[in-house]
């Protein structure tokens, strides 16, 4: 493997950030099957349109998604699917460690 530009590491340190927000992450997951208004978007979630905002600006800001107006609607969907693969094999590996930490605890 080629050695990583420190610059990449920034980048990777600063989208991780952005998806260590549980509501962030339900985020993504309402844009799974694509783009979404936030008038839809915001119920899915669980939260106002106004921390909603909040929410995706802050994976704006990191590349992870995008916006378009239409009217006074505005419609956000996931940049670069790959980031599901990402998400996904996280939370594979939690669950697998949720699963082990369940049978050490039926083992005491």
């Amino acid at each position: 493997m080629p050695p990583v530009d420190d610059q990449v590491y920034e980048l990777h340190a600063t989208v991780c950030r952005a998806l260590a927000h549980p509501a962030r992450l339900k985020v993504l997951d309402c844009l799974r099957e694509g783009e979404e208004c936030v008038c839809r978007l915001a119920p899915q979630v669980g939260v106002t349109e106004a921390h909603l905002s909040q929410l995706l600006a802050v994976l704006r800001r990191v590349g992870v998604v995008q916006s378009r107006r239409d009217g006074h609607q505005i419609f956000y969907r996931v940049r670069d699917d790959r980031i599901f693969g990402v998400i996904d094999g996280m939370r594979a590996m939690l669950a697998d460690q949720l699963s082990g930490a369940e049978c050490l605890a039926l083992q005491v």
